[in-house]
């Protein structure tokens, strides 16, 4: 603004020189006039224009260190969380380490457990099978009442296992060797229908059959031989059946 001042004052000046006092007109006085209006009207606008400028300039900046203040509050606000989650997942990890540790330690108590257990288990058995060589020990020497007492005592402890259809197989063995038929009967009979699959299914067939021979009821034990045939085809006591049979 002051440079456009300048400028046309100079110029006025220059004019006024040139001319000279004597010889400047009414006329060129007054557009001298109108153009010095004009300047300063138009270095009021500058000047107006100038402080408009600088008043934007400070709101800018005002609201730019405002924006920063706020950014910086949300930074360290996000900072905050940030170190808050680092904490909870230190702890979760710890105590992911704490769990894991219980874990191991009852994990190694329930192998341990299960390690008795199965010792304790196979102790058993052999036990039970000790037991049960003793009553067929008994059953040989002809005791069959203390035989009879061995067997039903490890069939009531060990139901359901191999060794109690071992333990019934010869109870109804020392019925028929005592020859109670009728109460070999029932406990050959009782086996099948306990043990229809069992390991000594095939021999209480031919046994069974055998007790129907000495009770003369031969309709049934042909039944029971066609059974044993057709459920154990290729077993010893098939064989002897159908030799007998072919005679």
């Amino acid at each position: 603004m002051n440079k456009v001042f300048a400028t046309v004052t100079g110029v006025i000046a220059a004019l006024v020189m040139f001319t000279g006092c004597s010889n400047v007109t009414m006329l060129r006085t007054a557009e001298l006039r109108s153009i010095q209006t004009r300047v300063d009207s138009l270095s009021v606008v500058i000047t107006g224009l100038q402080n408009q400028i600088i008043e934007e300039q400070k709101s800018q900046s005002e609201l730019l260190r405002s924006l920063r203040a706020d950014q910086q509050i949300r930074f360290n606000e996000i900072d905050r969380k940030v170190v808050a989650i680092d904490g909870n997942i230190s702890e979760s990890q710890v105590r992911l380490s704490k769990i894991d540790e219980k874990t191991a330690q009852v994990q190694k108590k329930i192998d341990a457990q299960l390690v008795a257990d199965s010792l304790s288990e196979t102790s058993k058995i052999s036990e039970q099978e000790k037991l049960l060589q003793i009553a067929m020990s008994d059953f040989y020497a002809g005791r069959f009442d203390i035989a009879v007492a061995g067997f039903t005592d490890i069939a009531s402890k060990n139901q359901g296992s191999p060794i109690a259809q071992d333990a019934e197989y010869w109870i109804a063995e020392c019925s028929y060797a005592k020859k109670e038929y009728a109460e070999a009967e029932k406990a050959y009979m009782a086996y099948l229908k306990k043990y229809p699959q069992g390991s000594k299914s095939c021999v209480v067939f031919y046994k069974l059959g055998l007790v129907y021979e000495k009770q003369n009821k031969d309709k049934f034990k042909q039944m029971v031989w066609k059974k044993l045939i057709e459920q154990c085809p290729d077993s010893q006591e098939a064989k002897v059946v159908q030799a007998q049979m072919a005679r």
